[in-house]
């Protein structure tokens, strides 16, 4: 359970209560004149960075029309990944799509009833819709291909609807742009971490699959500077499975996807990879990928973009590295846990067996 107590600061949970729920609400047009009571607050999802929490509603005059819960995210109640999210700027990154780009993005998201920020200080607090019932998506578990499929069609509607529009996105203060400083950031970032990601993980990794991050600790920059070329759009950046809700009937959409920490100006196949890579098991992946990556270029075409399949194949092959490099950084920056632990290999194991299998090392 989530401890609520009222402090006067609506940028962080504990100042949530029942007349700021009320407030939030009718200000934002979902609660008409009825009041909320009472709310019963309990920690939810798997997120290392952040904190959701769901609220369950009492209202003063019950009505179907009223949400019967909603859902806040505000800072990790750990210092150590509050720490990593103020140094990666994840917490400005998430505000700042929801502000700025949500109804642009063309993409299944919770819509947001109140947002407040004091990101001078690493606070902040959303209050979106509750998408019950749907599930979460497992990390660990992996997904089925249709589940696959219904993930690469949303990636083409956020893709397409920024696709190489350059100028609006870098607009934004907030938004991460590739230059050649950020890439030398993270290759002595990787390289300052991964020692202790293969202290770590070295006993549940085979030699290829260390070898493999290893390589990539040197390779980086060449990866980087192949993708140049590439078109770029608006990235999510972290497109796995555990910051996706997959409806299962009663209403709610088939898919939506949250967790917007990590988005940047990106390549869209970046996405494909990263999802694909882990979500799929490595001989679902093998066996399917190449059918999915085509979907989601017809996808692409479907939507107005004259997408190219071999930049969208090469884009594919060069995204295989996302998901290792990010398991290697992510598991030294946050607070570590069982979970993340068994997630960071999973990642870091199929990933490496997708950057193998697509010859990644032939392209640098």
């Amino acid at each position: 359970m989530a401890d609520v107590v009222v402090t006067g600061s609506a940028t962080q949970l504990e100042a949530i209560d029942a007349a700021w729920l009320t407030t939030a609400l009718q200000e934002a047009a979902a609660a008409g004149d009825s009041m909320v009571t009472s709310a019963d607050a309990a920690s939810i999802g798997t997120g290392q960075v952040g904190e959701n929490v769901r609220f369950s509603l009492t209202w003063s005059d019950p009505d179907e029309s009223l949400p019967a819960s909603v859902v806040g995210k505000f800072p990790s109640t750990s210092e150590v990944s509050r720490a990593a999210a103020a140094a990666t700027e994840t917490y400005i990154r998430e505000v700042g799509f929801y502000r700025d780009l949500q109804p642009e993005a063309a993409i299944r998201t919770p819509h947001v009833y109140r947002l407040e920020e004091d990101l001078e200080n690493n606070r902040f607090v959303l209050l979106m819709e509750d998408i019950a019932p749907a599930e979460q998506g497992d990390q660990i578990a992996g997904c089925s291909v249709e589940e696959a499929r219904l993930a690469l069609d949303a990636a083409a509607d956020l893709h397409a609807a920024t696709w190489n529009k350059v100028a609006e996105l870098t607009a934004l203060p907030w938004i991460g742009v590739p230059d050649p400083e950020s890439t030398k950031s993270r290759l002595a970032l990787y390289g300052m971490l991964w020692p202790g990601f293969e202290d770590r993980y070295a006993d549940r990794l085979t030699p290829d699959q260390l070898e493999a991050g290893r390589w990539l600790g040197g390779a980086i920059g060449d990866v980087a500077a192949a993708s140049a070329s590439l078109t770029p759009c608006l990235a999510h950046s972290d497109f796995r499975l555990d910051n996706m809700l997959f409806g299962r009937g009663g209403g709610v959409a088939p898919l939506t996807v949250v967790d917007w920490q990590t988005a940047r100006l990106g390549i869209g196949a970046y996405d494909v990879a990263y999802f694909l890579g882990a979500g799929l098991l490595p001989d679902i992946r093998a066996t399917h990928e190449h059918a999915l990556v085509d979907r989601y270029t017809a996808a692409l075409r479907d939507r107005g973009v004259d997408a190219d399949e071999g930049e969208i194949q090469l884009g594919y092959r060069l995204g295989s590295t996302s998901g290792y490099a990010m398991a290697v950084v992510a598991s030294q920056i946050v607070e570590q846990t069982e979970r993340g632990d068994d997630m960071f290999v999973a990642m870091a194991s199929r990933h490496a067996e997708q950057m193998l299998t697509l010859d990644v090392a032939s392209l640098v």
